[in-house]
């Protein structure tokens, strides 16, 4: 009986090894225990993961990625997500961590989703992300600097998304693009690549600000609902 006993013991033992390993190593496990702040919600949770995937995977430098850039437009701010400045452009990227069943149209201001009997709407992202392109160019050209500016939604891998009448600008990875070929299909920009330092000059400060700002620019946020 005390035989059968230890080997239950052991595979339960073996059993949480392979899922802490599983956890640690394939679910960002290590990271989420040095980093907790960066996981702390959904939203955090999926720009860290968009920031890991460009630093691991496509190799970008950490100085040319721009976490959460808030843009002063006319008293107030905008608050993008995540920047990737390069030699072809500047690329703009908001990250949509959903889950469920997300439904959409290009052309129309608000977006579903669907979890359960659950039904919440959202902003039409890709207009979201239009908006950040025209602050930061304003922002850009009131400073003297032109470069080309690529808007990219992300949905991090999560919820099935069905959106319907995109255009072939409107780039949302993993549902009609791939991060993948953007970079690579797009081409080394002239103005990009005289203004590159300039730009990260002029960016750098703006990422991830004091939280007196961040307070303002949520207030604000807020206020406008």
């Amino acid at each position: 009986m005390s035989q059968w006993i230890f080997i239950f013991l052991a595979i339960i033992v073996i059993i949480f090894i392979l899922i802490l390993v599983v956890w640690l190593f394939f679910d960002h496990g290590i990271d989420k225990i040095k980093n907790r702040e960066e996981w702390k919600d959904a939203g955090s949770s999926g720009e860290r993961i968009v920031y890991k995937t460009l630093v691991e995977k496509f190799k970008i430098p950490e100085k040319q990625i721009l976490r959460n850039v808030y843009i002063p437009v006319a008293g107030r701010t905008s608050e993008i997500d995540l920047i990737v400045i390069s030699t072809k452009g500047i690329f703009i990227f908001e990250c949509k961590n959903y889950g469920g069943n997300i439904y959409g149209d290009a052309k129309r201001q608000k977006w579903v989703q669907y979890i359960g009997n659950k039904k919440c709407y959202f902003y039409n992202p890709i207009f979201q992300n239009k908006n950040h392109e025209q602050n930061l160019r304003g922002f850009l050209e009131k400073n003297g600097i032109k470069a080309p500016i690529i808007p990219l939604i992300t949905t991090i891998s999560r919820g099935k998304w069905k959106i319907k009448n995109l255009d072939n600008n409107d780039h949302i990875l993993g549902i009609n693009c791939h991060l993948r070929d953007i970079f690579r299909n797009t081409p080394k920009s002239e103005l990009a690549i005289k203004n590159y330092k300039k730009i990260l000059e002029l960016l750098s400060p703006l990422s991830r600000p004091s939280d007196e700002i961040r307070k303002a620019h949520i207030d604000a946020v807020k206020s406008r609902k």
